[in-house]
């Protein structure tokens, strides 16, 4: 059994390395933690508040480089956000931030993996967005490599997340127009425009 690292994780210290994609063994460690997810969610009676548990981010998409840190969204009823991001830190160990009412990350590291495990409210688009550029970025390779190229600039001049993070913003917010205008299969309603 693999033991639970208790200890805080700093998403600020994550490295922006890009790796060559591993998308099977990233598939993978989704499941895994998917699984403890659950598991924690269960023994604390609050299955019923999860909605759903998406792998969403670069690891999430095959043929993509991406930082060695895997992504999942864990879409709850609105009024569990709190609830359930507390019960994940205490469980499995992390650091838990409030963002906002709608979204609580819990950066976390097991057994030498990282995984950012973001808990969303079913009505926040916040999910929705990440599951629809996981569908473009899968489904568009022209869209693909471009997504590379944009993140291999700023991981190569700085190691600033939130640089890194706005430096993608604006593609994100094109790949959402693609799927709004194409007839890319997507997983969910894509929101409006902001």
């Amino acid at each position: 059994m693999s033991r639970v690292d208790k200890t805080m994780v700093n998403a600020d210290q994550d490295p922006i390395e890009l790796v060559p994609a591993d998308h099977e063994t990233w598939r993978e460690r989704f499941i895994a933690e998917r699984d403890r997810v659950r598991d924690a969610l269960s023994r604390a009676g609050l299955e019923d508040d999860c909605e759903r548990i998406a792998h969403v981010g670069s690891t999430a998409v095959p043929e993509l480089a991406a930082k060695d840190s895997v992504d999942l969204d864990i879409v709850v009823a609105d009024d569990a956000v709190g609830e359930v991001s507390q019960v994940l830190a205490d469980e499995l160990g992390g650091t838990r931030v409030e963002n906002s009412g709608e979204w609580h990350p819990v950066f976390r590291e097991h057994d030498g993996q990282r995984f950012n495990d973001h808990v969303f409210a079913a009505s926040s688009d916040g999910w929705k967005v990440s599951v629809i550029t996981r569908d473009v970025l899968a489904t568009r390779p022209d869209r693909r490599e471009e997504y590379e190229r944009l993140k291999r600039e700023p991981a190569a001049e700085h190691d600033d997340l939130v640089a890194y993070s706005e430096g993608k913003s604006a593609f994100v917010e094109r790949l959402l127009e693609v799927a709004r205008a194409d007839d890319v299969d997507t997983s969910c309603p894509v929101p409006p425009r902001g």
